[in-house]
């Protein structure tokens, strides 16, 4: 096989691997589950990590944003499932922002909740 042919192949699989690897854009909460309302489906959540990953910014170091939280202790989330969770869960949290004012408004933000091992 011809050097062109391989280094082809080399510099499209790097590429790709690049590509792949890219974090996921949005905010993330980390902690635990501290408190659960059933018949709401509010569930606090005692914040260990807050990170932002966007891609807005033009150096790679500022792209992600990770740091402890100082004056939010925990949050409340709403989940339509409040049942498949339990106190003292570890949780990973991908809010999900559709609007464009800058405050925290449970009844409009949506969240991913997953949970970690």
């Amino acid at each position: 096989m011809p050097k062109s042919k391989i280094f082809f192949i080399v510099a499209t699989l790097a590429i790709t691997l690049i590509g792949c690897s890219q974090a996921e854009e949005g905010t993330f909460l980390q902690g635990n589950v501290t408190e659960i309302n059933p018949k709401s489906g509010d569930v606090e959540v005692g914040i260990e990590t807050w990170t932002t990953v966007s891609s807005t910014d033009s150096s790679p170091e500022a792209s992600t944003k990770s740091y402890e939280v100082e004056k939010a202790s925990s949050q409340t989330i709403r989940v339509s499932n409040p049942e498949d969770y339990e106190e003292g869960q570890k949780v990973k949290v991908k809010v999900i922002k559709n609007y464009n004012e800058d405050v925290w408004d449970i009844n409009k933000l949506k969240f991913e909740v997953e949970e970690i091992n």
